[in-house]
């Protein structure tokens, strides 16, 4: 049974982490005492358990407040069942992206492909109306995720909106794999390999993508980590040796003083030419990624600067009846050639504006239809409508995607 000595145990746990890694750089002002923090937390003895649970966490907050950094915080429990499921790729339940609007009924963008609902009768462009009986008007997006997860195995029933015409759909949750990597062949026999974001198992789909690619006889290969927040380090490590045999691929600065190069890991498949398109909002091991294959020159990096966040963060899990996660920066993290890029960036070989209002961004899980990303786009549009006038809008949707068409150009020439 879970005690208020349990909770205690794992808060000074969570304390000892953080003195021990938590990098001072953006300290500004004086820790409290150990013995300040034990009577902080001896005080919470006399409320019921729950209560006590909740002031623990708020004291590790406090004290992780006060390093003043962003990047480093307190996850309660249902914000690391979350962030466990984005590192891992998966989670259980129907597996289809949809979009919300304000006041009205959420549109289906389409199934996951290789997921349990990409062969049902869900279309893009549906009115999801229930899930089971709940009415989901004006819900919020949070609020219909949660409606459509459960238990593995579990059936849920959507009612859908589609040509004037109402019918129910039933499904199985199932375990559902969020893939954050995408290929395709553009002009002049290109490869093109998009990755969103570097959760724990990216590398291995990126290694067949690039396969792919390979079988179908590509002359170069353009790796897009635009809007990419970041994400598994290890999975950066082995992309980065799928394209060069180069022994390190980024170094680390730890609270002690000590740098460690981090090796790669994995095979090299191709010399061929290539470019990896960045730009404002491509953070941490998109850089990471960008960066080695700059210093090497190895790749040619094509858009705009990037977001210049060089520091690495580690969770570390917490234990019942605390639960959760603290997340502390632990390093300082620089390009092989030990160049720092936190507040800097990288600035690309050849600079390319950001296409206006980002309509080529791509975030999260991308294994959706062709169809399904045109008819997002189409929402996006006609949201900007409302802000600059059809005939603009008009305009925005004839506009190219500029950084990807130098790309394709530079490869080609």
């Amino acid at each position: 049974m879970s005690t208020f000595k349990q909770a205690r145990a794992q808060t000074l746990k969570a304390l000892d982490i953080i003195d021990s890694t938590q990098l001072n750089v953006f300290l500004q002002r004086e820790l409290p005492t150990r013995d300040k923090l034990l009577n902080d937390i001896d005080t919470l003895e006399t409320l019921p358990l729950d209560d006590a649970v909740v002031g623990m966490q708020a004291i590790l907050n406090k004290v992780l407040d006060i390093y003043n950094d962003p990047f480093a915080n307190y996850i309660n429990p249902k914000q690391h069942k979350r962030y466990t499921q984005r590192r891992t790729g998966g989670f259980v339940g129907i597996g289809f992206k949809f979009r919300v609007t304000k006041d009205a009924y959420p549109y289906v963008i389409g199934p996951l492909l290789g997921g349990p609902l990409e062969n049902a009768n869900i279309k893009t462009g549906d009115t999801i109306i229930k899930i089971d009986d709940a009415d989901i008007k004006a819900k919020s997006s949070s609020e219909v995720s949660a409606l459509l997860k459960g238990e593995a195995n579990s059936i849920v029933t959507l009612q859908l909106l589609r040509d004037d015409q109402i019918h129910d759909l039933e499904a199985r949750r199932q375990s559902v794999q969020l893939h954050y990597a995408r290929s395709a062949v553009l002009a002049s026999n290109i490869g093109y390999i998009k990755i969103s974001r570097f959760g724990g198992k990216t590398h291995e789909r990126v290694k067949s993508l690039l396969e792919g690619l390979l079988a179908q006889g590509v002359k170069g290969i353009v790796v897009d980590v635009r809007d990419n927040p970041g994400g598994s380090t290890r999975a950066t490590r082995n992309i980065m040796s799928l394209f060069d045999e180069a022994p390190y691929v980024f170094c680390e600065q730890y609270k002690s003083g000590k740098v460690k190069k981090l090796p790669r890991e994995g095979e090299t498949l191709t010399n061929l030419p290539m470019v990896v398109l960045v730009n404002e909002h491509s953070m941490s091991s998109s850089e990471i990624l960008a960066g080695a294959l700059q210093d090497y020159k190895r790749a040619t990096i094509i858009g705009a600067p990037t977001y210049g966040k060089g520091l690495i963060q580690r969770v570390f899990p917490l234990a019942e009846p605390l639960g959760g996660a603290v997340r502390t920066t632990i390093a300082m993290y620089g390009t092989p050639s030990h160049r720092l890029l936190h507040g800097r960036g990288l600035v690309p070989d050849i600079y390319v504006p950001t296409p206006a209002h980002r309509l080529y961004r791509e975030t999260g899980s991308i294994n959706i239809s062709d169809q399904a990303r045109a008819f997002r786009r189409s929402l996006y549009l006609e949201e900007l409508k409302a802000h600059h006038g059809a005939d603009k809008v008009k305009l925005f949707d004839q506009m190219p995607d500029t950084q990807l068409q130098q790309a394709l150009f530079h490869l080609a020439g």
